[in-house]
């Protein structure tokens, strides 16, 4: 039984490590980004220039802080990050939809233990809103404000 619900487990959390591990060593990420998108340059003495994404190009790339636009050459730049806002409702539904389908695999798997015939829908009934509820929870607190688009190769 402890075994079927690690592996569902397992199996919930695996594609989420998997889109997590996207290579950010590429100068050509750039390529995501939209002009006038918030951003955020780091350069090698760790200092964030944050401003609207301006374009890049092989040599540098420029940022509109205010009413100046700032040219940060690419052999200074140690990171790009999209500044996008917190996205707490797409999170909460992609939460709840997760947890719901793990409440309703958990629920299947302990009304395929219970020895009465036809408890398996009771408890993913039961099961499935709690699963819900937790997902959407965790989902809508998971912090989204920042990603990686570009960082220097170590």
């Amino acid at each position: 039984m402890g075994n079927k619900i690690s592996l569902m487990a397992v199996l919930l959390v695996a594609p989420q490590l998997s889109l997590a591990q996207t290579a950010t060593d590429s100068w050509d990420n750039l390529k995501r980004l939209r002009s006038g998108q918030r951003i955020e340059v780091v350069d090698m003495k760790l200092k964030p220039v944050q401003g609207a994404y301006a374009g890049y190009s092989e040599e540098a790339i420029s940022v509109l802080v205010g009413g100046d636009l700032v040219s940060v050459p690419r052999a200074n730049v140690f990171s790009v990050k999209n500044r996008q806002g917190p996205r707490r409702a797409r999170n909460a539904w992609l939460g709840l939809a997760i947890g719901a389908a793990g409440g309703l695999a958990i629920g299947w798997a302990k009304g395929a233990t219970y020895h009465e015939e036809g408890e398996t829908g009771v408890f993913m009934l039961v099961y499935t809103p709690i699963g819900a509820g937790i997902g959407a929870g965790v989902g809508a607190a998971l912090p989204a404000g920042q990603v990686t688009v570009y960082r220097v190769k170590r």
